[in-house]
């Protein structure tokens, strides 16, 4: 069964890795590259792999930047593909060729969490499982026929990148699992309701925006779903961003009667910590960086009870007039 492989990022590389530790008969790569502000990356990883076992390699970041259509239905006339660790849509000019079909992995148990960032969306939403689904590309998002699942746990108190491992070694278990029945012909096939399960919608880093607001659990939530390496969930501090990597739910706070939402309360200088209110109780903040500079404990930057984190309106119309200011010197230079 000659097979190609389509994707990138950690997961792509380490089920490419396991099919041709197994023996599959992999006749074609194409890599995708990543995005650049991505701190783990694997084009160079799976460039070597297909270098050291001499497979027809392909690097892009799009599927239309050449005709990939026609080089892989000459050059590499593949039985099957598997599209894993993709973030971008594959032409059907293109998941049409294996004659077996093209499957794809989502991180998700579809018809569930269709669309992007299922992972962190499952964390955000305080589901204790997720897991990863293989299943044949079509024209809908994610709702081709499933031919297999596998579900993955989710605890309380896990990060995202924690989940993401589970994922990775869920997936690679899935996939060679499955191989074997794929070229018999005997592979499961079920066809997805597409009126029924939910979509995500796709997040960028300014949904990490922390709201003081909300209750502690959701904020915390937050914290861990987007924790390095994902983008962050980040509040402001004296006027600048201030990214918060690790925090946890303060158990049994005092009760604050008279309660400001973002407030610092708490300053425990052995400790690291730094106890924030919320709307319901108060998150316990333990490391923090600003923009630019290094990943530190929360006390080294926030200093007084007397603070208050968030964006106040009176900062955003401090904003607003500094933006005035800068458009009208720029208007006079111009007159």
């Amino acid at each position: 069964m000659r097979s190609l492989f389509i994707g990138g990022t950690k997961r792509g590389y380490l089920t490419l890795r396991a099919l041709v530790d197994r023996g599959a008969d992999v006749v074609g790569v194409v890599s995708l590259q990543q995005d650049e502000h991505e701190v783990e990356r694997y084009e160079e990883p799976i460039r070597a792999l297909a270098e050291e076992y001499d497979i027809t390699h392909y690097e892009t970041r799009w599927m239309k930047d050449r005709d990939y259509a026609e080089l892989i239905s000459k050059e590499i006339q593949p039985d099957i593909a598997f599209v894993v660790g993709c973030r971008i849509l594959i032409p059907r000019e293109i998941y049409q060729i294996p004659l077996l079909g093209t499957l794809a992995v989502h991180d998700s148990l579809l018809p569930e969490y269709r669309g992007f960032a299922p992972l962190n969306w499952s964390i955000l939403n305080r589901e204790d499982h997720t897991g990863v689904t293989l299943f044949h590309l079509s024209d809908l998002m994610d709702g081709g026929d499933i031919v297999a699942q596998k579900s993955v746990p989710i605890g309380p108190d896990d990060t995202a990148p924690v989940v993401y491992e589970r994922v990775c070694q869920a997936t690679v278990d899935l996939v060679l699992e499955v191989y074997p029945l794929l070229a018999q012909g005997s592979a499961p096939c079920i066809k997805q309701d597409y009126a029924t399960g939910s979509f995500t919608c796709s997040r960028t880093p300014a949904d990490g925006m922390i709201d003081w607001s909300k209750p502690t659990i959701a904020i915390y939530d937050r914290v861990r779903a987007l924790t390095y390496p994902y983008p962050g969930a980040f509040t402001y501090y004296e006027g600048k961003k201030l990214m918060v990597w690790k925090a946890k739910p303060l158990s049994n706070p005092p009760y604050y009667a008279g309660r400001i939402p973002g407030r610092v309360i708490t300053i425990s200088r052995p400790e690291g910590y730094v106890d924030v209110l919320t709307s319901d109780g108060a998150l316990r903040i333990l490391e923090v960086q600003f923009e630019g500079e290094y990943r530190t404990q929360a006390v080294n930057v926030i200093k007084s009870v007397r603070s208050t984190l968030g964006l106040r309106a009176v900062d955003l119309l401090d904003r607003i007039q500094t933006l005035e200011h800068r458009v009208a010197i720029l208007m006079e230079d111009c007159g």
